[in-house]
């Protein structure tokens, strides 16, 4: 099948690498995959050095009648059987431009957060008229509120979180650890949230928990990987509680593997927007005990109790208690480890999303 799939964000994070992964993976599966991206933004140069097929074009603002114009030549010369969108500009870009395309061409638009639709015109218009298809990267429950909430029709929207490739993300040894990197002795303990720093993903909250933890764990580092336009507020937030020692931000790191292996215990405290994080996925199929929160459709894998710990949004204090009860339970904190392996291993692996992304591109290029 020929696809081409777009997405106009700049940055780099769950979303991004979402993207990448769905690329690759179709394409090995024998599809013609060619991928729009934004010039010089980082998936833009992430994509290239994969080898992937990639077509520039520039989404800004300012842009878009341009950019519109670029899309239509490119499905005009392509003929894909489909485009596949993901943020808003390149869903408004993709959408119109499949319009001024004859036949047309159909439209998916992957939706990789659980906030309510916006009730106006043009988000009605871009959804059922624009929109040939939509999937959330959630649980049913997420796409229940798409259908009885925001009004789209049950035989347009899918629900399946982000695949994990199970074979790269699973537990084992670092090939570097990070407790040496840091000059941490070797049984010192690692608590660490990976995310885009974004203020939704609830960092504040991570080194709010921190703030309670450490005085009752003394043997015990707070690690905040990753890279965005919080960065210096989390910094000067962690300094203002006396803890630029004890919770510490390393910035965006390509050695993922390396740093999901050095930790004990994962934590993504997300207070809003949320669907299911890909990030968490990759703790639970590294065998990580994951303490989060009841947003989104979290609660399907963090299921409470059996592969980690939710609490409420915006609670630090509920979140620390459950970061010590982890801390504090060796048996507790190996068994929710297997548990979350095994439910990514039967649930959501990469290829079982695949199957699942194949059917609905299927079924949206013969309609």
């Amino acid at each position: 099948m020929n696809i081409l799939i777009a997405e106009s964000s700049t940055t780099m994070g769950g979303q991004e690498l979402a993207v990448l992964l769905h690329a690759e993976g179709l394409r090995k599966r024998g599809h013609d995959v060619r991928l729009i991206l934004e010039p010089g933004s980082s998936i833009c140069r992430k994509a290239v050095a994969q080898g992937l097929q990639v077509e520039p074009v520039a989404m800004g603002r300012l842009m878009y009648p341009a950019a519109i114009a670029s899309f239509r030549r490119l499905m005009a010369r392509d003929r894909p059987a489909l485009l596949h969108v993901n943020s808003s500009r390149d869903s408004w870009i993709g959408g119109l431009a499949a319009r001024l395309v004859t036949p047309r061409v159909k439209v998916v638009r992957s939706r990789h957060i659980s906030t309510p639709l916006n009730k106006n015109a043009a988000t009605r218009f871009l959804y059922r008229t624009l929109m040939d298809f939509v999937i959330v990267t959630g649980s049913e429950m997420t796409r229940r509120g798409l259908i009885e909430r925001d009004g789209l029709a049950p035989d347009r929207v899918a629900a399946f979180p982000i695949g994990i490739d199970v074979g790269q993300f699973k537990p084992g040894r670092p090939d570097r650890d990070l407790r040496l990197e840091l000059g941490l002795a070797p049984g010192h303990r690692l608590v660490g949230l990976i995310s885009y720093l974004r203020s939704y993903k609830g960092h504040e909250y991570f080194i709010k928990a921190a703030a309670r933890v450490l005085p009752r764990a003394k043997d015990v580092t707070f690690l905040i990987v990753g890279e965005g336009p919080e960065e210096e507020r989390l910094r000067a937030r962690a300094a203002s509680l006396g803890l630029a020692d004890r919770v510490k931000l390393l910035g965006f790191r390509e050695d993922l593997l390396n740093v999901f292996r050095s930790l004990d215990l994962f934590v993504i405290p997300s207070v809003e927007g949320d669907t299911i994080p890909q990030v968490l996925m990759q703790a639970l199929a590294m065998g990580l005990p994951v303490v989060s929160t009841t947003v989104g459709s979290i609660p399907d894998v963090v299921q409470d109790g059996k592969t980690g710990f939710v609490v409420p949004p915006r609670n630090a204090d509920a979140l620390a208690e459950r970061i010590l009860t982890l801390l504090a339970d060796a048996e507790l904190w190996a068994e929710m480890g297997r548990r979350g392996r095994a439910l990514v291993e039967q649930e959501y692996s990469l290829d079982r999303m695949l199957d699942r992304l194949e059917e609905v591109y299927k079924k949206v290029a013969h309609t």
